[in-house]
C-alpha cells in the first residue's frame, strides 16, 4: 500500500498553527460597519452635482450607447431587424388585446407606449417587450375580478357611482399597469432582482406550458364560430374544451373554413416555405405571414362581406389617432396590487432569463437591476395611457434577433411602423376576422408543445427538475394561472429543503497514485485505505441535515465493523502491530460544505466525541475561511 499511494509531504498543521504562520486577519462584518458601507454607497451620488448627474444619467443607458453607436453597419440592421419586429407587433397586439379583455386598438398602443420608454432605460439589445399571451391572459383575469366585484359593489355608498359608471376594462388595464411598473421599479430598488434565482427554467417553462394551455382554450370557441358560457375558476381549461365540443353542432361553417385554411397557410409557410427560401436564397430575414394572412383575410372578409352574409365575428371599430394621456383610477389600486405581484413576477421571470441568454449569446453585458427599473419606467409612463401590461414575448425577441437587429435603437423604427398602423391604417383591419386572430394565438404557442426531448432530458439529468415542472404544468392547467404560479413557486422551494435536508454524500477512494480522489460506489477498480475512510458531505451542514450528517458518519464506523468484525479484538493477539491497527481515521472532505450554522457544529462536536469513543479519530480536510 505504501508503494502504491503517495501522500503529500509537509508537515501537517491544524487550523490554529495554519492562521498563526500566515497572518490570519478576521473580516469585520459588524452591523455597524455594514450599515456604513451601504450609507455610504447610497449617499455617494449626492456628495456632487457631477455624480448626481453620472448617476441619473446610469438610469438611461442608451445615452452611453450612442457615442459607441457605429452608425454605417449597426444602422442599417438596426432599420431592418426593428421593421422586422413591427410587423409581428401589428396582428399579435391585436390577438392579444382580447385575451385582456379590452379592444384591439389598446394592443396596438400596447405595442407602441412601453416598448418606446424601454428603448431608453434597457441594457438588454434584443429583448422584444410588447404583447405576450400568458401576462394578457393574467390580465384578463384580474380585469374580471375586478370589474365584478366593482359591479357587485355598485350599491356601496363609500363609493362613487360615478366613479363605478364610468369604470371601463381598459381603466382596470391600464391602471394595473401602473401598479405593475411600481412593484417592477421597487423590486429593482430593493434589490430584489436575485429573487429570479429561485423561478428554475423548469418552473417557468412548465408554468408558460400550462398557460399556453389556457391560452388555447379561450381560442377553441372563436376558432369554431360558436357561443360558450364564460367559465371561471379552477379546471378551466376542461370546461372550456366540455363547453365546446357540446357546442360543435353549431359551429359557424365560414369561421370553421376560414380557420382551416389559416392554420394551413400558417403551418406550409413556417414549416415548407420558409426553410425552402432561407436555403434556397440565402435569405434570413423571417417572412412575416401573420401579417400576410392578416392583410389576404382581412381583404376577403371586406370583399364578400363574410360578417353580414355568414353571421362570422370581425375585430370592428379600430380608432384612427393617438390616444390622450390620462390619470390611473388611484381608487382601484389595492385592487390592482395581487394581480400586479404575480403579473411582476411572471414579466421577470421571462424577462430576466431572456436578457442573460442573449446577453451570453451575443457576447456583451446587461444589468438586472437596471432591466428592473427599465421595466417599472416603461410601465409606469405606459400605464399614463390606454395598455395593459406587457412582457418580453420570446418568439418575437427570436425574431428580432434572427433578423439581424444590433441595439435598442432597433425599437425606434418597430415604434416608426406601429405609429403609421395606429394614425393612418388601423380603421383597414376593421374587417379583420376573429377566428384569424384566434389562429395566431394558437399557432404561435405551437412551439411551447414541442417538448418531448425536452423531458426526457429531465428525466435523465433530474428527476426533481421533471418534478417541477410537471407540478407547475398540471396546477396551471388543472387550477387556474394564479393558483398554479404559486403552487409552482412553493413546491420549487421545498424542493430545495428536501434536497439540503437530505443531501448526497460520498465515500471517496484514492486513485493509483493518490492524484485524485473519486466516489468509490462508481469505480469497481478504487479501494479505500484500511484504516481511512474518506467522507464527502456535499451541502451546507445546517439544522434540517444535522440528523442526516450524523448517520451518515456512525454508518462509516460501523462500516469497520461490518468489513471486519474482529478490528478491536484482534489487536490484543498481534501485540506488534497493536498500535496500527487501532487507530482508524476518518477524514471529513469539507470543500462542498461552504456554510455551517450553530446546529452543524454541535453535531461536528458530537461526532468528534463519538468517533473518539469508538477508537476513530475525525479528521477535517478543505474547510473554507467561513466554516
Amino acid at each position: 500500500m505504501a508503494e502504491e499511494f503517495n501522500f503529500l509531504k509537509r508537515d501537517a498543521m491544524n487550523q490554529e498553527e495554519f492562521d498563526n504562520k500566515y497572518g490570519y486577519h478576521a473580516e469585520d462584518a459588524g452591523l455597524l460597519v455594514q450599515g456604513k458601507k451601504l450609507f455610504r454607497k447610497c449617499t455617494r451620488p449626492c456628495t456632487s452635482f457631477t455624480k448626481l448627474f453620472g448617476y441619473l444619467l446610469g438610469f438611461v443607458p442608451i445615452i452611453k450607447l450612442l457615442p459607441k453607436y457605429n452608425w454605417k453597419s449597426d444602422l442599417p440592421r438596426d432599420i431592418i431587424g426593428g421593421l422586422t419586429t413591427g410587423v409581428m407587433h401589428v396582428p399579435q397586439g391585436i390577438a392579444y388585446s382580447a385575451l385582456s379583455g379590452v379592444a384591439p386598438v389598446y394592443g396596438l398602443y400596447s405595442s407602441f407606449f412601453p416598448v418606446l420608454f424601454y428603448m431608453f432605460f434597457a441594457t438588454s439589445r434584443h429583448n422584444s417587450i410588447g404583447s405576450f399571451a400568458v401576462v394578457s391572459l393574467m390580465t384578463g383575469e384580474a380585469n374580471r375580478v375586478i370589474m365584478t366585484k366593482y359591479a357587485a359593489f355598485s350599491t356601496n355608498s363609500t363609493i362613487s357611482s360615478t366613479q363605478i359608471a364610468h369604470l371601463r376594462p381598459i381603466m382596470v388595464a391600464s391602471t394595473l399597469t401602473f401598479v405593475v411598473g411600481i412593484v417592477q421599479f421597487a423590486a429593482g430598488f430593493l434589490r430584489l432582482e436575485f429573487i429570479t434565482a429561485y423561478f428554475s427554467d423548469q418552473l417557468v417553462d412548465g408554468f408558460i406550458t400550462g398557460a399556453a394551455c389556457i391560452v388555447i382554450a379561450a381560442q377553441v370557441n372563436d376558432v369554431l364560430g360558436v357561443n360558450v358560457p364564460d367559465v371561471t375558476g379552477p379546471a378551466y381549461t376542461f370546461k372550456r374544451f366540455y363547453d365546446v365540443l357540446s357546442q360543435i353542432a353549431q359551429s359557424n361553417v365560414c369561421t370553421v373554413i376560414i380557420s382551416v385554411i389559416s392554420f394551413a397557410f400558417l403551418y406550409v409557410g413556417r414549416d415548407f416555405i420558409s426553410p425552402y427560401v432561407t436555403k434556397r436564397f440565402k435569405i434570413k430575414i423571417p417572412i412575416p405571414y401573420e401579417l400576410i394572412l392578416v392583410i389576404i383575410t382581412t381583404g376577403i372578409s371586406y370583399g364578400f362581406r363574410l360578417d353580414q352574409r355568414y353571421g362570422m365575428e370581425i375585430v370592428g371599430d379600430i380608432p384612427a389617432g393617438m390616444p390622450l394621456p390620462q390619470v390611473p383610477v388611484f381608487s382601484i389600486l389595492l385592487d390592482c396590487l395581487p394581480h400586479a405581484l404575480s403579473i411582476t413576477a411572471v414579466i421577470i421571470a421571462v424577462h430576466i432569463s431572456m436578457a442573460k441568454m442573449l446577453a451570453k449569446k451575443m457576447n456583451y453585458e446587461i444589468d438586472s437591476r437596471q432591466e428592473l427599473y427599465a421595466l417599472g419606467l416603461s410601465s409606469m409612463l405606459g400605464g399614463l395611457f390606454p395598455i395593459y401590461p406587457v412582457s418580453t414575448a420570446m418568439g418575437r425577441t427570436m425574431v428580432n434577433v434572427e433578423s439581424g437587429s444590433r441595439t435598442q435603437l432597433a425599437a425606434l423604427f418597430s415604434c416608426l411602423l406601429l405609429l403609421i398602423v395606429i394614425l393612418w391604417l388601423g380603421p383597414l383591419l376593421e374587417s379583420l376576422p376573429i377566428c384569424v386572430l384566434a389562429v395566431i394565438i394558437i399557432m404561435a404557442l405551437r412551439s411551447l408543445f414541442e417538448k418531448v426531448d425536452y423531458l426526457k432530458n429531465l428525466w435523465h439529468g433530474s428527476k426533481i427538475d421533471l418534478l417541477t415542472w410537471l407540478v407547475a404544468f398540471v396546477t396551471t392547467v388543472g387550477l387556474d394561472v394564479m393558483k398554479g404560479l404559486v403552487i409552482s413557486i412553493i413546491f420549487a422551494l421545498l424542493t430545495i429543503v428536501f434536497r439540503s435536508q437530505w443531501p448526497k454524500s460520498e465515500t471517496l477512494a484514492p486513485t493509483r497514485g493518490a492524484e485524485d480522489f473519486e466516489n468509490l460506489r462508481r469505480y469497481k477498480a478504487l479501494s479505500q485505505y484500511p484504516d481511512i475512510h474518506i467522507f464527502r458531505f456535499d451541502s451546507p451542514l445546517l439544522f434540517p441535515n444535522v440528523e442526516n450528517f450524523k448517520a451518515k458518519i456512525l454508518k462509516q464506523i460501523k462500516s469497520w465493523s461490518d468489513g471486519d468484525s474482529d478490528t478491536n479484538d484482534s489487536v490484543t493477539d498481534r501485540p506488534d502491530t497493536k498500535e496500527t491497527s487501532s487507530m482508524k481515521f476518518i477524514i471529513i472532505d469539507c470543500s462542498c460544505i461552504s456554510f455551517i450554522d450553530c446546529m452543524g457544529v454541535n453535531a461536528l462536536k458530537e461526532a468528534v466525541h463519538d468517533t473518539k469513543s469508538r477508537r476513530v479519530t475525525l479528521l477535517l480536510a478543505a474547510a473554507t475561511g467561513t466554516f
